[in-house]
């Protein structure tokens, strides 16, 4: 065990970094919640049981790190000089690939869009390995998507090509 000089003070946490994804997930609560005002009851209640917990966690999350802030544990700091390189990181791809979703969801459909999302995701995050069986198992998981969510939940997602045609079979 290596002793630390008593004359270095200890470094602070920085939660900068940490606050990124409850601040983002913090967003997309609300807007859950509110987008499903209209649906039916149950995507309503759906909505309230999953929207609450998100709420609490990032609630408790959001606290503990304020305390961390008040008692002089952590720190806020954004350090610039190391930013070019965060930008270069497959997780700003995997954030540019959920914006572009976000954008082009009501041209094309829930589901294809869904499966295109899930396919480049699995690409991105595991170098482009297998691609034929990531495929395969991002259009089996936006048709479970479609079952969930279209069929059972009877939400109002965006229509395109795929849920035209799924919907003269069902």
């Amino acid at each position: 065990m290596t002793e630390q000089d008593p004359s270095t003070p200890p470094s602070k946490k920085n939660i900068a970094g940490e606050l990124i994804l409850p601040v983002g997930a913090l967003a997309f609560t609300i807007y859950y919640i509110f987008t499903v005002i209209e649906s039916p009851w149950t995507a309503q209640v759906n909505a309230f049981m999953v929207g609450s917990i998100l709420l609490a966690v990032i609630g408790i999350f959001l606290i503990s790190r304020i305390v961390m802030l008040v008692q002089g544990s952590a720190q806020f700091h954004v350090t610039f000089d190391r930013l070019p390189d965060a930008i270069k990181s497959r997780q700003s791809g995997f954030i540019g690939l959920t914006i572009l979703y976000l954008i082009v969801i009501e041209s094309i459909g829930f589901t294809l869009t869904t499966a295109l999302f899930f396919w480049g995701s699995m690409l991105l995050l595991d170098y482009g390995k297998a691609p034929l069986a990531k495929l395969a198992l991002a259009v089996f998981m936006a048709l479970v998507a479609y079952g969930i969510f279209i069929l059972g939940f009877e939400t109002r997602l965006p229509k395109g090509a795929i849920e035209t045609f799924l919907a003269g079979a069902f």
